[in-house]
């Protein structure tokens, strides 16, 4: 095993800043494209189904549904060939590692990317099954950690987690498909390297494992444990760090939902490295096992010839700045304009501001809103009504006495006179000369920050106050970070026909009649007393999503934790991430830490 380690060491070191330049660079421009044809694929899938939402109840009709199956086939297929490109670069690059051959990263990715064509060409289809199998079997630990975030699958996961008969069955499936993975462990460097048919290189892999099967697996399988519990140990260690962060340059109320949301990052940036080491160790083990035992001239071959000189410098740097601009505009278009996938598929219970953070701030104010932002608030609930000059601007009341002191209606004012009176001197000094805000100015500061649900305030049936809201979403490009709700029904329906992807959410004040089914409401928007599973249930059943209405005291919060909305409104939402996402573990490491520094 010594040995083994050993080799597999060397292969990795004597080209490992290229391996990771090309990890690095792969595996994030093919994420961020991928990401966004996923957001394109199932935003079609649920729209052919008819439903909003994607939800536990409603996932086994939506997969059913015909044009499903070709879509999810279709983003496989492409998921699978993005990860045989991958398994072929790997391959090529530990195989140069073994003859002294360095080899750039965009060297290692047009290789894979031959390798991947030539396999096509051959229409060697297994070969792609086998590198979904390796990349099942590398990455167990990290799909496990993601799936417990994505809906509704993570519900089979809490199952399992719960019951010791799904727990044997699960791990009994984990066994057989590594198992499974054992005879084809060489047939990429027969494929790849040898460039012999899949049968041919199955074959010889059966044959150069016969009689060392076990202890092969073992040299590969110890390594990826090795890389797992490093990534473990990073995790523990940067939970600690950012505690000791948290409990010393943090606001105390601030410093779980602070330590939460870090410790959410660091879980994800530290599977995504573990996994990129994962495949880089794995294709590391095979090709030390694959020389230690197979013919001592394979691999010896010229590599695929196109006749195009691509491995130079200069179109080497050309490869990088091109792989950088498409990840670069696919993170920012994530990060700036959300993603339907991520708010259709995420699976906690996310947190509005009640007209932003008016616990903390003047409501509806932007000092309101920047105040949800830095408490970590996913969304910020707004209302909206319309000046005498038809401009949009944040208010709740329709008479503004309560908040300015002036005893005059929003839409008998024009703007300016809006602009001009103090929205913030009510709430406290500190605050005084605080305005009642436009939309649009809203909207410019929340793009990227925050997520928006703008309450249309009713002004009657000629009002165009609906399409100038969907407008601004739309100039704004906010679809994904933004839901538009109301009391009104015939507003809601407008909003659709002005634009079918602006989800709109439907304010009720008690759940009476089948208003889940409707086509124009995508969220149920309800006083918290009158949630109920059931409730939680048909909604969910209908593909919309549940937000309970206005969620203060810290029973009713777990309540709605236990079943499940999929959104609260509060307006204290700090102490809603607390009671939603209690972790004893957690809160124990600030308690002791905030005892130790004293």
């Amino acid at each position: 095993m010594r040995r083994s380690l050993h080799d597999t060491g060397e292969l990795i070191r004597f080209n490992g800043r290229n391996l990771l330049l090309f990890q690095m660079g792969y595996r994030l421009t093919a994420a961020s494209a991928y990401v966004q044809l996923l957001n394109a694929g199932m935003r079609f899938s649920l729209k052919q189904a008819g439903y909003s939402y994607l939800t536990l109840e409603n996932g086994g009709k939506v997969l059913l549904y015909p044009w499903t199956i070709p879509v999810v086939l279709a983003l496989m297929g492409v998921g699978i060939l993005l990860l045989a490109v991958e398994a072929a670069g790997l391959t090529v690059a530990c195989w140069g590692a073994a003859h002294s051959f360095k080899m750039p990263a965009w060297q290692i990715f047009m290789e894979g990317l031959r390798g991947t064509k030539e396999q096509i060409r051959r229409k060697e289809f297994r070969l792609f099954a086998v590198a979904a199998s390796d990349f099942f079997v590398m990455n167990i630990f990290c799909l496990y950690r993601t799936l417990t975030h994505v809906k509704p699958v993570n519900f089979v996961v809490e199952e399992m987690s719960g019951n010791p008969l799904l727990q044997g069955g699960a791990f009994l499936f984990v066994c057989v498909s590594a198992l499974a993975a054992v005879p084809a462990y060489f047939v990429f460097h027969g494929c790849i390297i040898e460039q012999k048919t899949y049968a041919d290189s199955k074959r010889d892999s059966i044959a150069l494992l016969k009689g060392r099967a076990a202890t092969v697996t073992a040299r590969v399988m110890i390594p990826q444990l090795l890389v797992m519990g490093t990534a473990l140990l990073c995790y523990v260690i940067a939970v600690f760090l950012m505690a000791v962060t948290a409990v010393l340059f943090v606001r105390r109320d601030l410093q779980f939902a602070f330590l939460i949301r870090a410790s959410d990052w660091a879980e994800w940036i530290i599977m995504g490295l573990a996994s990129g080491a994962a495949s880089m160790v794995y294709f590391g083990s095979l090709t030390a096992q694959y020389y230690r035992y197979g013919p001592h001239h394979a691999g010896r071959r010229r590599l695929y010839d196109t006749g195009i000189p691509l491995l130079n410098r200069r179109n080497g740097l050309a490869f990088l700045g091109l792989a950088g601009l498409i990840t670069g505009a696919g993170m920012l278009d994530g990060a700036v304009n959300g993603t339907f996938l991520a708010s259709s598929m995420v699976v906690r219970t996310e947190i509005t501001a009640h007209r932003g953070s008016s616990g903390a701030a003047p409501e509806n104010t932007m000092a309101a809103l920047r105040a949800a932002v830095e408490e970590m608030a996913d969304w910020a609930e707004i209302d909206v009504q319309e000046t005498k000059d038809g401009v949009a601007v944040v208010c709740h009341d329709e008479n503004v006495s309560r908040i300015t002191g002036v005893n005059r209606n929003i839409k008998d004012m024009t703007y300016e006179e809006i602009k001009s009176l103090d929205a913030g001197l009510w709430f406290s000094k500190e605050y005084e000369g605080e305005q009642i805000p436009s939309l649009e100015e809203v909207m410019e500061y929340a793009k990227g920050r925050l997520n928006l649900n703008i309450e249309i305030k009713y002004a009657g049936a000629k009002s165009r106050l609906p399409q100038k809201v969907s407008r601004l979403v739309e100039e704004y490009e906010m679809e994904d970070q933004c839901v538009v709700t109301c009391t009104n029904l015939e507003y809601l329906k407008q909003i659709k026909e002005e634009n079918p992807q602006i989800r709109t959410g439907y304010i009720i004040p008690a759940a009476y009649g089948a208003y889940y089914r409707n086509d124009a409401i995508d969220i149920i928007s309800i006083r918290s007393g009158f949630v109920s599973g059931k409730l939680v249930t048909l909604a969910h059943e209908a593909g919309k999503s549940v937000h309970a209405w206005t969620v203060n005291d810290k029973a009713e919060l777990e309540r709605m934790r236990v079943l499940a909305v999929d959104n609260v409104i509060t307006d204290a939402p700090l102490l809603a991430r607390e009671i939603l996402y209690r972790q004893e573990g957690t809160e124990s490491l600030l308690e002791y830490l905030r005892e130790l520094l004293r």
